[in-house]
């Protein structure tokens, strides 16, 4: 009983519900505790109770921002005035680039204003970007070829130019041989008209220079946005130095120096150099002795900064000043993670070799908002609850995988039987079932992705100075509950779609089809099969090959060696075939109608074979004749059968009633006598139960045989079955309340009107109401009800079996079957039975539903609309032997 609660429709919806609980609850405790791991909440900091200070999170933060503020003042010489940004200073950019070693003076100098307005248009990027095209695109080695004369020369044609004509032709050996010998490393390239006239202006002859050059001098004029303190542009300074001056050089480098300016004013916006916007304080001496710091106290250097004894959650300091690095921790916890940390990228980084002294702490009340502060927040909120969350990865973890266990138990079984129940998605073929499986993942996997980007979208990111990533969030965004919730509930979608093709997979592996089912499988079966066919059949097979071969061998020959007339036979041929196979198709669609027939139950249907043609037909028509006279012979033996198995149960019944009327009557004697003997009087009320129980078997025997075999006279009338229910519930009440069963009858207003044998109708109510009287638990209910659906008329009882229903429902109305196993009530097992065939021959449908101990009975007539004259059915097989008495009940079955 268990296993089948296990398997039922409550039991599979209890199993899923508790998967998706304990699997939502494993997600987001995960989820959480990454998230939270960003913070240095880790469930090894919450078991050591380290504040956020000591966390390795924090020690990473540190390292990252004062590598950017390293950098920073390390950048302050080449970018800055007096420790600042200053957007006025100019560099001669291309001195800067090569150490000193080449300088372009005023016509290479802009300011840092206009170096950063350059990267932020794009033009450095652009004019890099041309530059690096020409180098694998146009020709460099073309300076004094005449272009257009040459082109001209290649295509031996004439050309006109716009200041004269060269008329290839005329040209000389000499000139001819030049072109000859020349051969260009890149396309040659034609300036615009613009172009030309500027070079003019400036006296250069577009042929004395390269086709790089001129396409990169054309790109500059349009690309330059910035002029240089000379008042110049580039290209204009590349042209009046040819010799001397590479323009594409020029171009590749500024693009460079243009990206460094805009990463240092990056790095001033974000490094936090004064001590209100940061919770990082910092002192820094370089080697000449400057000191850079965001705290006034400690201007005086690092001495100064140390000798400040505060208690502080996080501080060290770094003096290299004899060449040896003397680490010192003055952290309120000397060697927490978030020191050993920092003190690591101090030992290891090149952007802290330019300073001797460094000493670092952060603030101890974290009173500016940054990053440490609403980490510290959110790490001091969640401290207390990493408990919690480790408890709920646990136990839902634990629940996900039993719960994942039982629906694989579930999977393809219900509560009724242990047959393997399969949907459609399961009958599919393998490798489509295969292909819908995988998109039916990647959508899970999609819709993960989407959570996670709806999530976390927007929020920024920074790496350490190894370049790995190290946060997502903006002020501890990426630890929002919300964020949690919202991946979470995209993972535990993913989840459950994925567990469609799981579902189907197991249920494959249990019916055992998952390669059976495949088309590989199916398709090479067919194979195999035509394959043995054709072994078996040979000489069939053989034959009809052989003379497939004849046919083409025929045609081909008609073909080749007659010409239009042979082709002119081969489509007679064609036709005569054609007109075979039609007449050959016409009487196996005879053949297939007379299995139709009698398929359909018309036993005496015959093939005329006068009609076919062929031995194939005439045999298959032979066989199929001689198959209807053998179901027919074999339909008539049975019902012989039938009628002998019901004249025995008959004459056997009737030959028991003559004694046992003798022995009621005996017995009813020896009642009426003044006994006065209390163990006689117990024999006799023995002898009289036994006797009369035995009288009723007997009847009830009689009674289904007829029923069963068609052998009784039915009356059929309209009734209405709400009165005749309340009838049965009148007759029944007082046996219902000596069993202390409460009945509850819901019927409609209106008249529901069936056509049926009001004795046999009654009867099968009878039948269903003693089977309930006897069977049903004790102080239970019991529901009677009936209504009208879709043109039926449908009558149900229902209530609680006092003893287990260990069989299936279709048993139950099978002869002397008994839900009482152990046979102790009284009953004969024949109640139901009877029930059921007298349903059935009034045209009605009999279904018993079972569901544990709840046994329901539905009986359905057919609804009359309007009254019709009562009429005689002719159900009477053997109407020369009269009909028994059948008002009395049978006793039941359960």
């Amino acid at each position: 009983m268990k296993e089948k609660k296990l398997y039922s429709l409550t039991g599979k919806l209890v199993v899923f519900l508790l998967l998706i609980i304990f699997a939502a609850g494993t997600s987001f405790g995960v989820i959480q505790t990454l998230m939270l791991s960003n913070v240095g909440l880790t469930p090894n900091a919450a078991a050591k109770k380290y504040s956020f200070e000591e966390t390795t999170a924090c020690g990473t933060l540190v390292q990252q921002q004062l590598h950017n503020i390293m950098s920073y003042y390390n950048d302050m010489g080449k970018f800055g005035t007096n420790g600042r940004y200053d957007g006025k200073k100019e560099i001669d950019y291309r001195a800067f680039v090569t150490d000193g070693e080449q300088s372009g003076g005023d016509s290479t100098t802009y300011t840092i204003d206009q170096l950063g307005k350059m990267y932020d248009d794009g033009s450095s990027a652009d004019l890099n970007g041309v530059a690096a095209y020409t180098a694998d695109n146009y020709a460099t080695n073309d300076a004094g070829i005449d272009k257009e004369a040459y082109l001209a020369y290649e295509d031996g044609t004439d050309v006109s130019q716009e200041t004269e004509e060269t008329d290839v032709a005329a040209l000389s050996a000499a000139d001819a041989e030049t072109f000859d010998s020349f051969s260009p490393d890149g396309e040659v390239y034609f300036p615009s008209e613009n172009a030309v006239k500027s070079l003019k202006e400036k006296k250069i002859d577009p042929a004395d220079v390269s086709s790089q050059f001129l396409y990169l001098y054309d790109q500059g004029m349009s690309l330059e946005t910035q002029k240089t303190k000379a008042g110049t542009y580039l290209y204009e300074y590349a042209a009046a130095n040819p010799k001397t001056v590479s323009i594409r050089d020029l171009y590749m480098t500024l693009s460079g120096v243009a990206e460094e300016v805009a990463d240092f004013k990056n790095q001033e916006s974000n490094s936090n150099i004064d001590s209100d916007d940061s919770n990082l304080w910092y002192c820094l001496e370089d080697q000449e002795g400057n000191v850079y710091t965001n705290v006034a106290s400690w201007e005086n250097g690092y001495t100064m900064a140390v000798a400040q004894k505060l208690s502080y959650p996080f501080a060290f300091g770094i003096d290299r000043t004899d060449g040896a690095d003397k680490f010192r921790s003055l952290a309120d916890r000397k060697n927490s993670p978030a020191v050993e940390v920092a003190r690591s990228y101090l030992q290891s980084s090149q952007a802290a070799d330019n300073y001797q002294k460094v000493f670092v702490a952060l603030d101890p009340d974290l009173e500016a908002s940054d990053y440490f502060s609403q980490y510290s927040e959110i790490y001091s909120q969640w401290l207390s609850k990493m408990k919690l969350l480790l408890v709920m990865i646990g136990a839902g973890a634990i629940g996900t995988l039993v719960c994942l266990v039982l629906l694989t138990l579930q999977a393809g079984r219900n509560g009724k039987n242990k047959e393997i129940h399969l949907y459609f998605f399961d009958r599919w073929y393998t490798e489509i079932a295969a292909a819908a499986a995988i998109l039916i993942v990647m959508g899970a996997i999609g819709i993960v992705t989407v959570c996670m980007e709806l999530s976390y979208s927007g929020v920024h990111s920074f790496r350490d100075f190894n370049g790995n990533y190290i946060y997502s969030g903006s002020y501890g965004n990426e630890a929002d509950t919300w964020r949690s919730l919202v991946t979470a509930s995209g993972i535990l979608g993913g989840f459950l779609i994925m567990l469609i093709p799981y579902c189907s997979l197991v249920r494959r592996i249990k019916a055992h089809n998952v390669w059976k089912q495949s088309f590989v499988y199916q398709a090479g079966h067919r194979v195999v099969s035509v394959v043995r066919t054709f072994y078996e059949d040979r000489k069939k097979s053989e034959r009809t090959v052989l003379m497939f071969c004849v046919f083409c061998g025929v045609q081909i020959v008609l073909c080749c060696g007659f010409g239009n007339f042979g082709v002119f036979l081969t489509m007679v041929m064609d036709a005569a075939v054609l007109f075979l196979l039609l007449r050959e198709a016409s009487g196996r669609k005879q053949i297939e109608q007379g299995l139709k027939e009698i398929a359909a139950g018309d036993l005496d249907y015959k093939i005329d074979p006068t009609s076919l043609h062929g031995d194939e037909n005439l045999q298959l028509a032979g066989i199929v004749n001689s198959l209807g006279e053998g179901m027919k012979a074999a339909v008539q033996e049975q019902m012989k059968s039938e009628r002998l198995k019901a004249d025995l149960i008959t004459n056997v019944s009737h030959d028991i009633k003559t004694p046992l009327t003798s022995i009621i009557n005996y017995v009813d004697l020896l009642k009426r006598e003044n006994i006065e003997n209390e163990k006689a009087k117990a024999y006799i009320r023995v002898l009289d139960e036994k006797s009369q129980r035995l009288k009723q078997l007997a009847e009830d025997l009689v009674e289904a045989s007829k029923i069963s075999s068609g052998n009784i006279k039915l009356e059929f009338m309209n009734l209405n079955l709400n009165e005749l229910v309340q009838q049965v519930n009148g007759e029944f009440a007082e046996r219902f309340e000596s069993r202390n069963l409460d009945l509850i009858c819901i019927l409609q207003p209106e008249p529901l009107l069936i056509c049926a044998d009001s004795r046999r109708i009654w009867r099968v109510l009878e039948n269903l109401y003693v089977n309930v009287c006897k069977y049903a638990m004790p102080g239970t209910r019991v529901y009677v009800d009936a209504i009208r659906k879709d043109g039926k008329i449908q009558f149900s009882i229902k209530n609680i079996s006092e003893n287990a229903l260990n069989c299936e429902a279709d048993e139950l109305t099978e002869r002397f079957i008994r839900g009482d196993v152990s046979r102790s009530t009284e009953g004969s097992g024949l109640g139901l039975s009877i029930a059921k065939n007298l349903t059935v021959l009034q045209h009605g449908t009999f279904d018993i539903y079972l569901d544990g101990d709840l046994f329901k009975v539905t009986i359905t007539f057919d609804e009359v609309v309007k009254e019709k004259k009562p009429e005689t059915s002719g159900y009477t097989a053997k109407p020369e032997k009269p009909e028994e008495d059948l008002e009395k009940p049978s006793s039941d079955t359960i």
